[in-house]
């Protein structure tokens, strides 16, 4: 077994499908436990023939392979995830855009453009980079080219032609010959031909820097090329030539100003590159530590640089930008290698930086300083994200793990740094960044606004801003936090979907609406964090919504329809879905029940649909019963206003439908909402008869007048079928409460442990609220807090001496975890005592006896080691008790741990 997974590991780490090297994957693949899986590879890992990646899922690499691969020994074995370990090995391939620093962080929308610009066809677009000096427009010309070709836009021999017309300000003419090419005597000193650089550049690139250069005689000239491609030589008024070349301009003026009209109108793609200082702080330590590692391969010896001067380099305000930054770091460098001649290294300090910068920047501290590495500097630069809230977020999920902290805390915790990071945001001179983002500002209020009118937020305009400015800041670092992956990143995640289940819901729908209209995506980290931040801020309506649909076959005739009637009642009354004539009944189903999944509250669905619609979805919608649903069909722009206008004056349905009927030609059904009984379930992964009496010690502590029964179900059948029994079209299911956890979604689940352990029973509010008075609450909980002792659910449950029981099944998992030499979870052990204790019973009882036939031969040899430790360990049980553990139970206890383990685990691995 071993060989076969080492094998697997290497083979996939030859063919470099690393993502196939997982516990999980590597278990189904081989039909091995993962468990098993896991605890073997992290054996190869802990003797050194293993590179583990730390990432989620974990993978595991053959250390042989990749050290003859790349041709290095490793020294370490263990990295955050496979880019950490390219980097390391220096593999990294990097092609055009990716080599540019900030490409998917402040540059994100420049280089898509870019990108988009010369792959349309049939010959890409003529392109303008306008920006200040030295923010690298030429390097950017340059990485069109280059994706051009690793594209295949351009042929591989391909030309990019750099022309910088400033050389030719006071001589035009001579700009023009060069350009379009001149045959030879056309004027004095042409002394041969030349075909020009649109002809060198046919089929690439021709790169027009410092474009305003140009006399208005050149560009008139340029525009008629631009309008078909032809043009003619000086010299040569017989023959006409013929250019598909890529036009690329840029210019450090205003263009409207700086170019004729008629030029810029042949320009359809103008693309503004930041500053330096509208790149943000984080792009800006980037960019130094580049140049410094940059020179330090130059010159072929290590830098290393003061604190002091590396932070008067990050606060210096560079007007040349890029290229000032670059200059003023070889600068540096120059200097102090040659004050270090003899060193294997250099150290740079203040001293060490130009005259040119103004000393005022030069920073004076009696603070203390120290030199940093280049990888220093790295480090210093992943921490800076640290700092802020994914390290609060780390320290105070670990607290509340540990049962240190309460929930309420631990979101009080977070809350106060993710408030402190975005007053940061907020407090900091935002003029820079507020100007190079206007129109991505402008339509992020318009989607925050649509939402927040939409799902009636109550979002104040000052709180609008407040999201705006977070998100630039969040696409303006994009890279760093697209990068962040810890497992405290995930718990988080999973307490704001669970806790803040609507706030979640409002941030998803406007990143929904941003990843369409703006084509950016905000991480599950990141919303999660805006979703606490707007917990304080949001209020949302307590009145149940009615909502309004339209769904309509054809390309746009549900979103004109809609968009048309919101437009005409000034409210956002409808929502639209489109169908294409292909579309299935299933597809529309899934596409309304997303829809339906984002509101909070629903009073009245009013659904308006096309012919022949009606009677399907209606019969699928029929089984709704938490809401009245009403469904008309005929729709049309007249018919929807006219029912609009009902629903926002909050008109009965069958007032507004029967009004309609006589006046349009429609049919309409509705079915109102019928009460469920509500019901707290019992199922248990022990058994039926656990819970069975879990459910009697529940009804005994429950208030005698609450409306809620207490019903069993069967813990696999449960896990099975999931919500699709009719059980749950008639109940309402307020928790389920049970051993494990069977991961319905959307049903709230209480573990026993958590009774037992007596923690705080405040979530309980959440799920009887408006059925309990505050002293029924105080009754109910006091209740549980003398029923749920363990040693009162073991009396519960059986008949035997809880104390004396208890000991004896304490004893021997101890017993048995040091056999297996592991240690299990609190989940675990108390899911086992009321599971072995429920067994002795019925054991000594001789229930169930003549069931037991399984032979252990017929077992797996990981059962039956497993099988033997069990019997060892429960040595003193058996003997006391009188009773042999069967084959079947055993199986049975081996199940439930390993279940419990697999559940437990996958929330850390995958």
């Amino acid at each position: 077994m071993e060989t076969k997974l080492s094998e697997y590991i290497k083979e996939n780490t030859i063919s470099g499908e690393y993502e196939k090297n997982s516990a999980l994957i590597v278990g189904k693949v081989l039909g091995f436990s993962r468990n098993w899986v896991s605890q073997n590879l992290n054996d190869y890992y802990n003797t050194g023939a293993l590179i583990k990646i730390n990432s989620r899922p974990v993978l595991f690499l053959d250390k042989e392979v990749i050290s003859k691969q790349y041709n290095t020994s490793l020294p370490k074995n263990i990295f955050g995830s496979i880019e950490e370990l390219m980097e390391f090995l220096e593999v990294e391939d990097k092609k055009d855009f990716q080599a540019l620093n900030g490409y998917d962080g402040s540059l994100r929308g420049v280089v898509e453009t870019c990108k988009a610009s010369i792959s349309y066809p049939p010959n890409g677009l003529p392109t303008l980079l306008y920006g200040q000096t030295g923010t690298g427009k030429s390097l950017i010309a340059r990485k069109i080219y280059e994706y051009g070709i690793n594209q295949g836009i351009l042929k591989k021999d391909a030309e990019f032609v750099h022309v910088n017309c400033s050389e030719y300000a006071n001589n035009p003419e001579l700009l023009t010959a060069y350009l379009f090419g001149y045959k030879k005597g056309a004027f004095t000193g042409a002394d041969h031909d030349n075909p020009g650089l649109i002809h060198q550049a046919d089929g690439g690139v021709l790169f027009l820097d410092e474009v305003h250069c140009l006399k208005p005689e050149c560009q008139e000239k340029l525009f008629l090329f631009m309008d078909n491609g032809s043009y003619r030589q000086i010299g040569d008024n017989e023959n006409v030539y013929h250019s598909n070349v890529f036009l690329v301009f840029a210019t450090t003026e205003d263009p409207k100003k700086a170019l004729l009209k008629t030029l810029l109108r042949r320009i359809p793609i103008q693309i503004h590159i930041p500053s330096l200082e509208q790149r943000g702080l984080k792009e800006k330590a980037d960019l130094i530590v580049y140049l410094l590692e940059y020179e330090s391969k130059q010159i072929q010896k290590e830098i290393r640089i003061s604190s002091l001067a590396y932070q008067t380099l990050l606060n210096t305000v560079f007007e040349g930008n890029v290229g000032e930054l670059e200059n003023c770091i070889r600068q540096t460098c120059m200097t102090a290698l040659f004050m270090n001649k003899n060193k294997e290294y250099i150290e740079i300090n203040n001293l060490h930086l130009p005259n040119t910068l103004n000393f005022a920047n030069r920073t004076i501290s009696f603070m203390e300083h120290h030199v940093l590495t280049i990888d220093q500097l790295k480090e210093e630069s992943k921490k800076d994200t640290d700092k802020t809230v994914l390290k609060e977020v780390d320290k105070w999920t670990v607290k509340l793990q540990n049962n240190e902290i309460l929930i309420d805390e631990y979101f009080d915790h977070i809350y106060l740094h993710v408030s402190k990071q975005i007053n940061q945001i907020l407090f900091s001179d935002q003029s820079e960044l507020y100007a190079s983002n206007i129109n991505i500002i402008d339509s992020l209020k318009a989607i925050i606004e649509m939402v927040n009118q939409k799902y009636r937020c109550n979002l104040k305009d000052k709180d609008i801003n407040v999201i705006c400015m977070y998100l630039v800041d969040y696409f303006s670092n994009y890279s760093t936090y697209s990068k962040l992956n810890t497992d405290s990143y995930d718990v988080f995640i999973g307490l704001i979907k669970k806790y803040y289940v609507n706030e979640y819901k409002l941030v998803s729908a406007m990143n929904e609406l941003i990843e369409s209209h703006l084509n950016l995506y905000v991480n599950e980290f990141f919303l999660s964090c805006l979703a606490l931040y707007l917990s304080k801020a949001l209020t949302l309506s307590e009145q149940q919504q009615r909502v309004g649909v339209i769904l309509a076959h054809g390309y746009a005739t549900a979103s004109s329809i809609a968009s048309s009637v919101n437009e005409m009642l000034g409210q956002y009354v409808f929502e639209a879905i489109d169908m294409p004539l292909d579309t299935t009944t299933d597809q529309i189903l899934v596409k309304l029940k997303s829809f339906i999944d984002r509101y909070t509250k629903i009073k009245d669905l009013i659904l308006l649909v096309d012919m022949g619609s009606l009677e399907k979805i209606y019969d699928h919608l029929s089984h709704i019963t938490n809401f009245n649903i009403a469904i008309a069909n005929n729709v049309s722009t007249k018919f929807a206003l006219f029912v609009g206008e009902g629903i926002s004056k909050n008109e009965p349905l069958k007032h507004i439908f029967d009004e309609s009927i006589g006046m349009l030609d429609t049919n309409y059904k509705i079915t109102e909402r019928k009460e469920k009984e509500k019901i707290i379930l019992c199922s248990c992964a022990t058994g039926m008869g656990t819970a069975e009496k879990l459910k009697e010690i529940l009804e005994e502590s429950l208030p005698e007048k609450i409306p809620v029964k207490v019903l069993t179900y069967d813990y696999s059948t449960l896990v099975k079928n999931q919500l699709e029994s009719d059980f749950f079209d008639r109940y309402e299911v307020i928790c389920i409460i049970g051993t494990l956890d069977p991961k319905i979604p959307n049903l709230k689940f209480v573990s026993l442990e958590n009774f037992i352990m007596n923690e705080s029973f405040d979530f309980l509010w959440t799920y009887f609220e408006g059925m309990i008075t505050p002293a029924e609450m105080n009754q109910f909980q006091q209740n549980l807090l003398k029923n749920f002792s363990l040693t009162n659910i073991i009396m519960s449950l059986t008949f035997l001496n809880p104390d004396k029981l208890l000991e004896y099944v304490a004893d021997s998992l101890n017993v048995l975890q040091r056999e297996m030499n592991i240690v299990f979870s609190n989940n675990i052990c108390f899911g086992l005592y009321v599971h072995i204790c429920c067994l002795i019973e019925r054991l000594v009882l001789k229930e169930g006896i003549d069931v037991y036939t399984k032979s252990i031969d017929e077992c797996s040899l990981l059962f039956k080691e497993f099988y033997y430790q069990l019997k060892e360990s429960f040595q003193k049980v058996e003997k006391y008790y009188r009773i042999d553990i069967p084959v079947e139970e055993a199986e049975y206890i081996y199940m439930y741990i390993n279940n419990m383990k697999e559940s437990q685990s996958n929330e850390d691995d995958e």
